[in-house]
């Protein structure tokens, strides 16, 4: 018997929502009016303190998001592997994007006279942003892995991508446009791994299935990242030993009803 959850979760429709982050995007991806917009908004956002903007972009990385989303190991395990489905792509996207573009950073254009940097200092390889993809790679798998019903509440998701998006230009690091071709690229990552997730058979969600326990031995090296390395910003990592505590709970919660028999 396929006891996949049925593809109406993801509606034709809904695979045009890419091209159109792309088109409404387009003023900013095809460069128009820069540097000025560049300069405007990373000088509007200094209203908000560094930190804040250095704690949106940790969740622009798939290890804190894997931390975020650790109760649904076995709360709503198809959350999760929605968006490890939609990673693959979005590296791929990433990697390809950045190689074929070879687009300097703003610091690599500009200098740093002028501009406001929060963290390490970034000068290549800028288009795509990979941090606005995986947020909103991670957004859009996890809100399309919902039923149709439960989606309303989880609109926020968008915001808080874009959000770690407009954190990638108050750090300094990238160009409206990268961010904007990174958002366009994460929907489809995001829409890709809420469809192959949801076809992966029920059985394979138990917490006793060794497809959701190779999933929590990832979440064993998300751990040592986000307790190992600053990423670019020294100034979070209180905010990654706490996510790490929280995850290293959520693990050990898993292990113990995944080791049960019944």
């Amino acid at each position: 018997m396929n006891d996949a959850v049925p593809d109406r979760r993801i509606a034709p429709w809904h695979w045009t929502l890419p091209f159109i982050v792309a088109a409404l995007t387009a003023p900013l991806w095809l460069g128009w009016y820069e540097p000025g917009v560049f300069r405007a908004l990373n000088r509007a956002f200094m209203v908000l303190p560094d930190g804040f903007w250095a704690l949106l972009s940790l969740f622009g990385t798939g290890w804190a998001i894997y931390a975020a989303t650790a109760p649904a190991l076995w709360r709503a395990p198809r959350i999760v592997l929605a968006w490890i489905c939609a990673a693959p792509l979005a590296g791929v996207l990433t990697r390809v994007g950045k190689n074929l573009a070879d687009n300097p950073r703003p610091l690599e254009v500009l200098g740093l006279e002028g501009i406001h940097v929060i963290g390490e200092p970034l000068f290549i390889a800028a288009m795509p942003s990979g941090h606005a993809l995986t947020a909103f790679a991670g957004a859009a798998a996890i809100y399309f892995a919902m039923a149709p019903r439960q989606r309303l509440r989880w609109l926020w998701l968008f915001v808080l991508a874009f959000g770690v998006a407009c954190s990638r230009i108050a750090v300094g690091a990238h160009w409206p446009a990268d961010v904007s071709v990174g958002a366009a690229a994460g929907v489809l990552s995001g829409l890709t791994g809420a469809w192959l997730a949801g076809r992966i058979p029920e059985r394979h969600l138990r917490p006793q299935a060794w497809l959701m326990r190779g999933v929590a031995l990832l979440g064993l090296y998300s751990l040592y990242v986000l307790w190992t390395d600053e990423m670019g910003f020294a100034i979070n990592l209180p905010w990654q030993y706490a996510l790490g505590a929280f995850l290293a709970a959520c693990l050990a919660l898993f292990a113990a009803r995944s080791l049960r028999t019944n």
